[in-house]
């Protein structure tokens, strides 16, 4: 190791491309390690100094997420007679997944993988940034293999909505249509990006063959899909479909694509049941009771019909009520022991002859008037209405003809008494 004039020592080599180089690097203060992502300032080109800028600045803006590569810092350091400009950043040793996606087996793995990417692309998405290079090659493997975490920010823009012609940004393989064209690069292109890198995750290799221009051709302005290998679940089929729509409109959001159940059961896929016990409205329910008449319980029409013969008696006596238990027990008032001990009906033939009982006109010598009669029709009839209710909530399609005929017997029967 060589020794820098700043507070950390650059280490060796572990990563170089167009963008500069990464070395491993020692912090002098607590030992620390991490990794320093470097441009030469005085041989490198423009293109390369403006990514690495662009990408420390992205990353200061973006808060911390667990499943982003996290920034600690930049700076710029002098070694022997060379200039750095050094973005310092967490250092994953296990690498990228394209260099582990041999070791990709089992689908439950890559539903993984796949959760943490399109968690960390909707975080990045929410703080009004597209990421732009979403490839294997850009998702570095970390805690001994059970999650992954975005990395390269160096292609990546604020999110705008731009009017005219854009100049595309990433790899031309992972593209979306619209952004090889020229048209639009959003949120929605880092969708499809990230389900040609589920296929690259699946196969080992880019989801296009690389024949150039041709590639292009295909990727821009066919009607093709990328392939997607036989063997997979349908769910993992489903999602990628979500993601590889050529018209940016149709694709999933992030948000929408961390509710898929794909990645809803990436933890048990036992977790994800669609069931039609809970209906969202009344048109869902398939079985319901109210589609077919239940039997009829004759022994249940009986026990209804003697409690509106009770309530028919009371338009022929007044007096006080008691109750007791759960029903009417005994009603006392000027009528003798005799009619008094045939309150209860066990019959619909007993019922319907006391529901055609007219009441006998009085004068004044201890007997009702008219007003009085129509008094206490009044609060018969909220009686009524009142069981009526109750019946109807109980056992609607069975009952609720019968008691609406009775009803209007009852009060034609009172109103035949006013006209007399």
């Amino acid at each position: 190791m060589e020794k820098q004039s700043s507070s950390w020592i650059r280490g060796s080599c572990i990563g170089r491309g167009c963008f500069g180089t990464v070395s491993k690097a020692v912090s002098k203060i607590d030992g620390g390690v991490f990794a320093v992502k470097s441009v030469d300032l005085a041989t490198c080109l423009p293109s390369q100094s403006e990514s690495l800028e662009n990408e420390i600045a992205i990353l200061r803006s973006l808060r911390a997420h667990p499943h982003i590569v996290r920034f600690l810092g930049d700076d710029m350091s002098n070694e022997r007679t060379t200039s750095f400009r050094n973005l310092h950043l967490e250092y994953l040793p296990e690498g990228d997944v394209a260099t582990n996606v041999g070791k990709i087996v089992e689908e439950e793995t890559l539903r993984r993988y796949v959760w943490c990417l399109v968690s960390a692309l909707g975080h990045v998405h929410a703080n009004g940034v597209v990421h732009c290079d979403v490839k294997s090659k850009n998702v570095l493997v970390a805690n001994g293999g059970t999650s992954v975490k975005l990395a390269d920010f160096g292609s990546a823009m604020e999110l705008e909505k731009p009017t005219v012609e854009i100049s595309p940004r990433g790899s031309p393989l992972w593209m979306a249509p619209e952004v090889v064209r020229g048209e639009y690069q959003g949120p929605e292109s880092d969708v499809w990006s990230l389900g040609c890198t589920v296929i690259e995750m699946l196969t080992g290799k880019p989801a296009w063959e690389d024949h150039g221009f041709d590639s292009l051709s295909r990727i821009g302005f066919s009607n093709e899909l990328p392939f997607i290998p036989a063997g997979v679940s349908e769910l993992c089929r489903d999602f990628l479909d979500r993601c590889l729509r050529r018209d940016r409109s149709q694709r999933w959001s992030c948000d929408q694509l961390l509710e898929h159940p794909f990645l809803l059961c990436q933890e048990d896929h036992h977790s994800f049941v669609i069931t039609e016990s809970s209906p969202r409205c009344v048109l869902d329910w398939v079985n319901s009771e109210f589609e077919e008449e239940e039997e009829f319980d004759e022994s249940r029409v009986e026990s209804m019909v003697s409690a509106m013969a009770r309530i028919s008696k009371l338009a022929t006596t007044t007096g006080e009520t008691i109750w007791e238990s759960n029903g009417w027990t005994e009603v006392r008032g000027n009528v003798s022991e005799e009619s008094g001990a045939q309150w209860e009906y066990p019959s619909s033939t007993r019922a319907e002859s006391e529901l055609n009982t007219s009441p006998e006109s009085t004068d004044d010598s201890g007997t009702r008037t008219v007003n009085e009669d129509w008094e206490l029709t009044s609060v018969i009839t909220c009686e009524i209405l009142l069981v009526v209710l109750l019946l109807v909530v109980e056992n609607i399609q069975i009952y609720a003809t019968f008691y609406t005929s009775v009803f209007i017997r009852i009060l034609f029967h009172f109103k035949s008494n006013e006209i007399e």
